[in-house]
Order: structure tokens, then sequence, then C-alpha cells
């Protein structure tokens, strides 16, 4: 009687603990959420190719707050040859990077993908040369030789400030997507990051002059989350619940920086520790401009007005769309 009587309060404490800890929320680690039931499989593709300045989304995966919000998520890397707007409308992907204007831009042209939220508030893009070339003015670029990386938002820029300084004689190129052209002087002046490309070339020594349309009084929204129409009417739940892990897994590797980049590098071990760990920290501004961290990923329509009254009063989009539709703020 002794052995059951004991028996029975061992059960009755074990079903207690396992009680409480249902109600505290069944994580052992007390940071996430009891697992999903469904776990929805979707992928994202990336604007560029991997860098550190996508280390939340890295950091999203390996700390499990993807899998925490019932989403198994793969990362696939952008660049010249995989356009996330084009991967994204085809249904290759279900989400992507994309910049404001290219929103916009598609847009206009009847391909229906849709802004979720956005992560650069400010614009990362710049124009960037030797120093001792003495190019620190749009209209300096008269008679010089340009990279321009054709079709994407950068060009939209360049264009813009073409415009505005009345610029003639430039020699345009072709974007390499690669440093050497700069560094071995077959050009005069580079598209780049301000928090990518251009710590590279410091931290191999090289002083930038460093042109950035923001400072001439063109910020255009940058790169925002985007889906397409379809799974937004048909999944917004999936929509919801991809956007919050997002933002969470940004807010995270904020926190948990420079050792959040592990998570980067364990996926693309090409890429140098040190060099990413600055670009993710140099990255946290343009994300939390305009609110700090608590408005992380919350889009504003006074800032999509502004976006397609540049793309409109440069000529790079004819008449206006219709912003209801190009932008779902989500989560709020």
């Amino acid at each position: 009687m002794k052995k059951l009587f004991t028996a029975l309060i061992l059960i009755g404490f074990v079903t207690l603990a396992a009680i409480f800890y249902l109600r505290k929320g069944g994580s052992s680690a007390g940071e996430h959420a009891s697992a999903p039931t469904k776990v929805d499989k979707v992928s994202v593709r990336m604007k560029w190719f991997f860098a550190g300045t996508m280390t939340g989304w890295f950091s999203g995966v390996g700390e499990g707050i993807f899998g925490d919000n019932g989403i198994a998520l793969s990362i696939s890397p952008g660049g010249p040859d995989n356009s996330s707007i084009k991967l994204v409308a085809a249904g290759t992907d279900s989400f992507g990077v994309a910049g404001a204007d290219e929103v916009l831009l598609a847009r206009a042209k009847g391909i229906p993908i849709v802004a979720i939220g956005v992560l650069f508030k400010e614009s990362p893009i710049c124009f960037v040369s030797k120093r001792e070339k003495h190019i620190t003015s749009p209209s300096d670029w008269t008679g010089k030789t340009v990279e321009v990386s054709y079709g994407d938002n950068s060009e939209i820029q360049f264009r813009a400030l073409l415009a505005k300084y009345n610029v003639k004689n430039v020699k345009e190129v072709p974007y390499t997507f690669n440093l050497l052209p700069l560094i071995e002087d077959k050009v005069d002046v580079s598209v780049a990051y301000k928090m990518d490309q251009v710590i590279t070339l410091q931290n191999q020594g090289i002083a930038l002059d460093v042109i950035s349309a923001k400072d001439h009084g063109i910020n255009p929204y940058a790169d925002v989350v985007i889906t397409t129409e379809k799974i937004l009417k048909e999944n917004p739940e999936l929509v919801r619940r991809f956007m919050r892990a997002t933002v969470r897994s940004f807010q995270w590797a904020i926190d948990n920086q420079p050792t959040a980049v592990n998570h980067l590098i364990q996926a693309a071990p090409n890429l140098k520790r040190e060099n990413e760990a600055k670009v993710w920290s140099a990255t946290i501004p343009f994300l939390t401009a305009d609110g700090g961290t608590s408005a992380l990923g919350s889009m504003e329509r006074a800032r999509w007005e502004e976006t397609q009254r540049i793309l409109i009063e440069f000529k790079a989009l004819a008449q206006p769309v219709d912003l209801s539709k190009a932008f779902v703020d989500i989560l709020h």
C-alpha cells in the first residue's frame, strides 16, 4: 500500500507540473511558444547575394523563430539573374525582398505583387569613388565613367540625380557585381550600399567619397517584403505569421549583435565573419529609422506617397498607381 500511495503522489506531482508547464507556454527554454501543429514550407527570395545585411533572416531560422510561428523557411539568394519580383510573381517563391520603388513600377506594369512590411526605411544606395578623384557631387560625374546597375532601384536614383543636376556626357557601363572595376580604376564611380560595399572597400584601406541620393533630397522607401495578391487573399494568416516572425527575427539579431552573424556564416561560409558583423551593425540604423525598434517592419503611407512622387517627378513612373493595393501593413 505504501508503494501504491507513493506512486499516486508522484503521478499527482507530475500532472500538476505538466499543467503548469502548458499554462506557461510549453517551452522548456522559456523563450519560444509551443510548436504549432501546422507547418508551412515557404521560401523567401533575397534582393541580392547573401551578405551581412540579411543577418536577421538567418537568425530567425537558426534561432527557431520562424519555426515557432509554424513556418519552415528556406532563404534563396537574389542577384542579377534572380529577380525577387519576377520569381515571387511567378510563384517560385512565396515571399521576397525588393525596393519600394520597384514595387510601384511593377504594379504599373500589372504585376500583382504587394508590399507587406518594410525593412530599410531609408535608402542605403550610394555612389562611390576613390577620394583622389575628387568626385563629391553628382555634378562632378560629367565626363566620368559610371557603373550603372540597370533595371533596379539604384538606376532609378542614379537617373533622378542626373536629372536634378542636369548632368550630361556621362559614360555608362553595366555594373559587374564586384568591386574590381573601381579598385582597378576601370571606372570612376560605382553603385554601392552604404553598409555593405562601402565598408568592404574601406576595410581594404581605400579612401572613398560617397554620394547618397538622400543627401540630395531623393529618399524613397528602400527594401520592403513582398508577396502576391493571391497569397495575401487566400492565406492572410500565413502572411501575418511570416511578418510577425520576420520582425521578431530582426529584433533578435539587433539585440544579439555581433553573434547573430554566426547564423549567416553557417549558411554562407565563404563570407568573412568580421566584415559581415560590421555590415550588420551598419545596417541596423536603416532598419530602425522612423520609430526605432518598436516600429520595425511598420510602413507609413506618407513615405509611399513620397516614393511615388519621386518616381513621377523624375519620369520613372508615368502616372500614379493605387497605393492602397501596392502595400498592406499586415501587422497593424
